[in-house]
């Protein structure tokens, strides 16, 4: 496929260094299409908590439904509305550099989510493009410098660095240089970014996960905004790994695998055992592949399913932000998919569709805390914005009274006065 001749605009990785090196990627005629539309929303409504969660998007490879960067007409594609417990979100592949597609980008940053890309090298052809990109420091520097124009330039921000393959001892050097570069310039190139390592290669040069952050892992960590232990711990590595980092125990991630392989806590609606343990500890967590709900089609609807997984989660971390934090303000719970497609209530189109890139800033529903009262977002059968509706089942008397909080704002009224409108 020539990427320079027109055609549907779609997101794709970069197989090999050539790629980055030459700069070919924005020459493509894809690249337009392929940026970021939506600012990092403000972050002055951030809790006051240091433990993060970042979430590592493992879905089916990458690149599915979420690649055609129009959207597409799979009402049924996987996607993501729980942004209010996400700190950190990880576009991830097996594909030397994975680019965001921009509608993850888009959702996340009107959440007030960072968005991060992944650059991983693994096994004996990760081991020979080490080889190249740790050649000399000055060939680290400008790939590192490269990396980084490719966050700046598509408007993600920053890096998730998984080095999984051996590396030579003697050029481990360089590969501490290439990460410490990477870092200073993505914070010189777009401010408050981040780059993570994960738990993977040693200070040896031998690929050794050590499930916790150790004398064998801290100089990588030492070098950039933190590290993803790999998710194999033990109950007490969370709180090692704190005493370790000292003042950054923040910055250390414990992975869980919501898969269950061999995690911490056995993954899956248990993946809340192991982020209590993290946040006991004063550790950050990494949930590593919540499309587990979709791929395993869990059920009885996938949307039932990610509701369940997301209050689990929910009852361990703690929400992550408050929003609105500007204003105006406006919602109309579209979730960026549907069966149709509805403006000021009336249905303009009747063909199913899916672009989250037209998510609206979603509620903060965590799951029925009232097993007689429901309030869900949902495409319904009659829709007045967008794809789905708010939707209230439940039996209620004459007398009874439910409260519900839809969101918890972060704004300064200039005015006192507030005036509501609403009918029934």
């Amino acid at each position: 496929m020539d990427l320079k001749q027109p055609a549907l605009p779609i997101s794709f990785p970069l197989t090999s260094l050539d790629q980055l090196r030459d700069d070919s990627v924005f020459q493509s005629f894809h690249f337009p299409f392929q940026q970021c539309s939506v600012p990092l929303a403000l972050q002055g409504g951030k809790k006051e908590r240091k433990s993060k969660l970042l979430v590592c998007h493992d879905m089916k490879g990458g690149y599915q439904d979420d690649r055609f960067v129009q959207g597409d007409g799979n009402y049924n594609a996987y996607s993501l509305w729980h942004w209010q417990c996400i700190d950190v979100f990880v576009y991830f592949s097996h594909s030397l550099i994975t680019i965001p597609p921009p509608c993850w980008i888009n959702a996340g940053h009107r959440h007030g989510v960072q968005v991060l890309g992944t650059f991983i090298t693994e096994w004996d052809q990760g081991a020979q493009t080490c080889k190249l990109l740790l050649e000399s420091k000055d060939s680290a520097r400008m790939y590192a410098s490269r990396l980084a124009k490719v966050a700046r330039e598509f408007g993600f921000d920053g890096w998730l660095l998984n080095i999984e393959n051996t590396v030579p001892v003697e050029q481990i050097d360089t590969l501490v240089v290439f990460v410490s570069e990477l870092t200073k310039v993505m914070h010189d190139l777009v401010p408050g970014s981040l780059v993570i390592w994960y738990d993977a290669v040693t200070v040896d040069g031998e690929l050794q996960w050590q499930d916790m952050l150790t004398e064998k892992n801290k100089r990588f960590f030492d070098a950039c905004d933190g590290i993803f232990i790999n998710y194999t711990w033990k109950v007490d590595y969370a709180a090692k790994s704190a005493k370790v980092a000292g003042d950054r125990a923040s910055d250390v991630y414990m992975g869980v695998d919501v898969f269950g392989r061999n995690t911490f806590g056995g993954g899956g609606f248990q993946s809340n055992v192991a982020l209590k343990v993290a946040l006991e500890a004063g550790v950050s967590a990494a949930l590593f592949g919540p499309g587990w709900v979709y791929e395993k089609n869990i059920g009885p609807t996938f949307e039932d399913a990610q509701i369940r997984f997301w209050a689990s989660i929910h009852n361990a971390w703690p929400v992550s932000h408050r929003y609105p934090v500007t204003l105006p303000f406006f919602s109309d719970f579209s979730q960026g998919f549907g069966k149709a497609v509805y403006v000021d209530g009336d249905q303009v189109s009747d063909s199913p569709w899916s672009n989250i890139s037209c998510q609206a800033l979603q509620p903060l529903l965590l799951g029925a805390l009232d097993p007689e009262f429901e309030v869900t977002v949902r495409s319904v059968d009659r829709v007045y914005s967008g794809g789905s509706s708010l939707r209230f089942l439940g039996k209620l008397k004459a007398s009874d009274v439910r409260i519900t909080k839809l969101y918890d704002p972060h704004l300064v009224l200039a005015n006192p006065t507030l005036s509501i409108d609403f009918s029934v």
